[in-house]
């Protein structure tokens, strides 16, 4: 394996392995909370679960972009591209936006998703206000997603 490949590899790491991160710190502080107050009104779980659920999608989204690294170099065909390691290292970089803000949002999403929790334990009717506020910080993933695209797509030649 070429030199050129292992740095896109480590891009792959970075991209799939921080949104990782971010998301299951995320969900985790949600689903701590949430598990507080399904403890005592258990009826209340599809809420939790969705306010639970939100800071996943980063996970989605280095997950999304360390696919599109794969089949930009080849390494899903029988014959990968040769490219330099110019190219290579160009690649691994651009996998540091999206890696990044999936890692940061992911964490802050689910601070803001575990205090809609304690919305829905005392205003059950204001759930919807919580996501929406959650759900603010997805944005800041997808800028992210949208800059290491524009990289990739855009900003590296292969060949």
């Amino acid at each position: 394996m070429s030199t050129s490949i292992i740095y896109v590899l480590i891009g792959l790491a970075i991209s799939v392995g921080l949104a990782a991160i971010g998301s299951s710190i995320g969900v985790a502080l949600t689903a701590k909370v949430g598990a507080g107050l399904l403890s005592k009104e258990p009826h209340k779980f599809p809420q939790v679960l969705a306010l639970s659920a939100l800071p996943s999608t980063q996970a989605l989204y280095g997950l999304l972009f360390g696919f599109i690294l794969l089949i930009r170099v080849g390494l899903l065909n029988a014959t990968p591209e040769v490219i330099s390691n110019e190219v290579g290292i160009a690649l691994m970089m651009s996998a540091f936006p999206v890696g990044i803000s999936c890692l940061i949002s992911g964490i802050y999403q689910g601070q803001v998703a575990s205090s809609g929790v304690k919305i829905l334990a005392e205003k059950p009717e204001n759930v919807s206000q919580a996501i929406v506020l959650a759900a603010l910080i997805e944005s800041f993933a997808v800028f992210g997603l949208v800059i290491s695209l524009l990289l990739v797509f855009v900003g590296i030649k292969i060949a």
